[in-house]
């Protein structure tokens, strides 16, 4: 005696149905961990920037030149680890993400201004040159989509 499985119309939309589900639930689960794990608050950024450059309003004042820089620098970082980049520090996580953003080439002077105005006592900067350095932050979190 031999059994045979006669498919019929009903079992195969029924098995097309249950394919498609099943296909449907990978999908939506997979791009909503990923929008989850990339999920990045704009309106945080926006007005964290608004506060740096608020820094600038006190001309002539050096020291929020630099902490100006300093914070900018801080966003950069925040951003790179929202977005899941690798790396310890910001140099690492800022080399990792070169890799997907070419434009990113350019806020590695920033960075470095950033560690001569944290770690050289005398470092000294003027307004332009430190407006410079935070518009090229401000170019990278554009970069990365944060503002």
């Amino acid at each position: 005696m031999q059994l045979t499985w006669e498919f019929s119309v009903v079992d195969v939309a029924v098995i097309a149905g249950i394919v498609i589900v099943i296909a449907l639930f990978v999908v939506s689960f997979y791009f909503s961990r990923r929008l989850h794990r990339n999920e990045v608050d704009h309106k945080f950024f926006k007005e964290r920037w608004q506060q740096i450059e608020g820094l600038f309003l006190q001309k002539g004042n050096e020291m929020n030149y630099k902490l100006a820089i300093i914070e900018a620098d801080k966003l950069l970082d925040h951003a790179l680890t929202i977005l899941n980049f690798p790396g310890t520090t910001t140099a690492e996580r800022l080399q990792f993400a070169t890799y997907k953003f070419a434009d990113l080439k350019h806020v590695w002077w920033a960075h470095k201004v950033r560690n001569m105005v944290v770690h050289e006592v005398k470092y000294e900067i003027s307004a332009g040159s430190a407006r410079k350095v935070v518009s090229l932050f401000k170019r990278a979190l554009k970069t990365l989509d944060c503002l």
